[in-house]
């Protein structure tokens, strides 16, 4: 018999003396919240978690890495129903006055002038990984390198964060 006992975040598994340990409460929500809000994961990890700035690199960039993924096929697959299956009548009409609102500016804008190296870079910190992905999947969606792009924009910007945070945290 081997009894197991649960834990708040912690499966403890007996076998003669020896214990297993699974810590994985910190580590799930920061794969979770990357994915979402990218930047705000770091403050998180570090300051409220205590992750370690390694743990905190490979948690995030692969929450994000797996929110890129997901995201995009999800905005390839949304983008082909709409095409697809949405009457003609309903989709919207050129000739209508366009509502402008301060983000769908910023978007075009961002598109126009600075094109996918503005999308990359400011994905993970203005915009949010799924807005970023839904964009590159819209205007440049058939080459999959534009998504490697967007990897190593993540990347360097979770080096950014550590840098900050380690840092302020050693001053605080």
């Amino acid at each position: 018999m081997y009894p197991v006992s649960f834990g708040i975040g912690c499966i403890l598994i007996q076998k003669r003396f020896s214990y297993l340990y699974f810590y994985g409460v910190k580590e799930i929500t920061i794969l979770l919240l990357s994915p979402w809000k990218f930047a705000a994961t770091f403050p998180l990890a570090i300051l409220v978690f205590k992750m370690s700035w390694t743990d905190t690199i490979i948690f995030t960039n692969i929450g994000g890495i797996a929110g890129i993924i997901i995201f995009g096929l999800l905005s390839r697959l949304l983008i082909f129903l709409w095409d697809r299956y949405w009457p003609d009548t309903l989709k919207f009409n050129r000739g209508k006055r366009k509502i402008h609102t301060k983000r769908n500016r910023l978007i075009v804008r961002l598109k126009n002038q600075y094109g996918l190296s503005g999308i990359v870079v400011l994905s993970p910190v203005l915009l949010s990984i799924p807005v970023g992905s839904y964009l590159i999947t819209k205007y440049y969606g058939r080459n999959m390198m534009n998504y490697f792009w967007q990897f190593l924009g993540q990347f360097a910007w979770s080096v950014i964060y550590i840098v900050f945070f380690v840092y302020f945290q050693n001053i605080l």
